[in-house]
């Protein structure tokens, strides 16, 4: 169905991953307005919560979803994921659901990844890229889940209201972690989902694009931004973040309030700064490392995104000035040393407008 569009062909041919892995069923159907990927390593004890909670979604909005579950490990994996993988697609192949799904075969001893690319990043893209041919139109919209999130039932509705009617771009939905059934695992899942809204908080009224918390499970988009942004991140961990960095250059990312995703509270230690990783660290301490940042160091970022704002259009000499004014010895100093004064020279030179020139303010900042 979008074969037609120049820029998917432009992503087509320089970054797509389409054509890895092996789909284990064709798709009797060409193409959804809602399309669902979900990135599946080691993970028989969970998936089939997620599937079921999808298939509680209104009837009318799963006639018109696809839901991808790429089933992935290494070469190098212990043989216990790989036979975890193996019986979660032997046992996924025999489900029916509500809505089309596919499994992609990423673990088999043919389709496994190779140690330097296999990853959550790797997973998601081959996912999202496969997707891109089941898309009705650029408006479609695809949704990041992980094998062990439960959604709301009003998951799909809302997303639905939310890119059909407001008109947005990308989504990232509102989360609250599953409760979990150890007392310091629960202390310390909800604090740690405090902690991440709050910095987020903290972030947005700074004025600064990236007030949001980063977390794969929440993310939406649709096909046009997707393609427009080059692709999910595939980085082994955090591609979440970075993803995210890449599409607020190119559109807003607006915030889904309500809470319609729950990750899992689980503690393991797969991804490095994943949010397992994180419980892992507070069983252990009962804190988490590198989470406290001060009030003034948000009032800094304010000031500086302001300054900027407001004097974009001074001359180089006089926005240093107003900076190294306003500014802390501290924040000066950081400044200085990233060479500030070289950068904004730059920017004048490359920006046209306000908007330009703030915006490449934000990506180097």
């Amino acid at each position: 169905m979008m074969n037609d569009n120049i820029h998917l062909k432009k992503y087509f041919n320089k970054r797509s991953l389409h054509g890895l892995g092996k789909p284990f069923k064709k798709i009797n159907k060409t193409a959804y307005q809602y399309i669902i990927v979900i990135p599946c390593y080691n993970e028989f004890d969970y998936i089939f919560d997620t599937l079921a909670s999808i298939n509680k979604q209104k009837s009318n909005l799963l006639e018109d979803t696809l839901v991808i579950i790429v089933i992935n490990n290494s070469e190098s994996d212990h043989l216990n994921v790989k036979e975890n993988n193996n019986k979660t697609h032997q046992s996924l192949i025999k489900k029916i659901y509500k809505y089309d799904f596919i499994s992609i075969d990423c673990f088999s001893s043919k389709y496994q990844l190779t140690k330097n690319v296999a990853g959550v990043g790797y997973a998601r893209k081959i996912g999202l890229d496969f997707a891109l041919e089941y898309a009705l139109n650029s408006k479609s919209v695809l949704c990041c889940l992980d094998a062990d999130t439960l959604i709301d039932d009003k998951y799909l509705d809302k997303i639905s209201y939310n890119y059909v009617i407001n008109k947005i771009d990308v989504g990232i939905i509102n989360f609250k972690h599953q409760k979990s059934n150890n007392p310091i695992l629960e202390q310390g899942i909800r604090r740690y989902e405090n902690i991440l809204k709050e910095i987020a908080q903290n972030i947005e009224k700074t004025g600064s694009p990236y007030g949001y918390v980063s977390m794969g499970s929440t993310i939406t988009c649709n096909v046009k931004s997707y393609v427009a942004c080059g692709g999910m991140n595939t980085k082994k961990a955090t591609e979440d973040f970075y993803f995210l960095q890449s599409i607020a250059k190119y559109t807003k990312v607006h915030k889904i309030k309500k809470v319609l995703v729950h990750p899992s509270s689980r503690g393991e230690n797969r991804v490095y700064l994943g949010t397992g990783f994180r419980m892992d660290e507070y069983l252990k301490s009962k804190s988490f490392k590198n989470l406290n940042f001060s009030k003034e160091s948000y009032l800094e970022i304010k000031k500086i995104i302001d300054i900027i704002d407001l004097h974009w259009s001074d001359s180089n000499e006089a926005l240093l000035q107003k900076l190294m004014n306003n500014l802390n010895k501290k924040s000066v100093e950081f400044i200085k040393k990233k060479n500030i004064s070289k950068v904004l020279k730059k920017f004048k030179m490359n920006a046209k407008n306000k908007n330009q020139f703030i915006l490449l303010f934000n990506q180097w900042f």
